[in-house]
């Protein structure tokens, strides 16, 4: 995997959350993982399909995911109910979308599928034969991984 590509998701993810936490966010060590991936508390996916295909998945601590939501909707969410989790894809679709639109200025036609929310720690994924770049971020709210697997479509 192209890491210019990888980039596209991560900037898109650091300047999405920094816009919607208000605050900066701060890159971690990008690591290559294998497959399966195991879940966190909350995992967001978007897949990824035209000049390029895999998925893009943030995931986080359910804490984390309600510091998000309460920042995004200017309240305190204390629990991860309907609206929580609605904003949390809704965050997965624009950070897929701000890559769309980046990617498509470098040349890469890409379309995104609507987000699906996993809940709970624990879950196996697997991409087979895709290899899997994770890279952490530091929120004023906590960690959210930004997990990128792609291949050319």
């Amino acid at each position: 995997m192209r890491v210019q590509l990888v980039n596209s998701y991560v900037s898109a993810a650091i300047d999405v959350l920094a816009r919607e936490t208000g605050e900066p966010v701060t890159k971690g060590a990008l690591s290559l993982q294998a497959n399966p991936y195991t879940s966190e508390e909350v995992t967001a996916m978007v897949g990824v399909s035209g000049g390029l295909a895999g998925t893009l998945y943030l995931s986080m601590a359910e804490s984390t995911a309600l510091g998000l939501v309460s920042r995004m909707l200017g309240q305190p969410s204390e629990v991860f109910d309907e609206i929580a989790q609605s904003g949390i894809a809704e965050l997965a679709n624009v950070v897929g979308g701000v890559a769309g639109v980046a990617l498509a200025n470098a040349g890469h036609t890409t379309t995104i599928t609507p987000p699906l929310l996993l809940m709970g720690a624990g879950a196996r994924l697997s991409l087979v034969e895709i290899q899997r770049i994770v890279v952490p971020l530091v929120t004023a709210v906590g960690q959210v991984c930004v997990h990128v697997a792609l291949r050319d479509g």
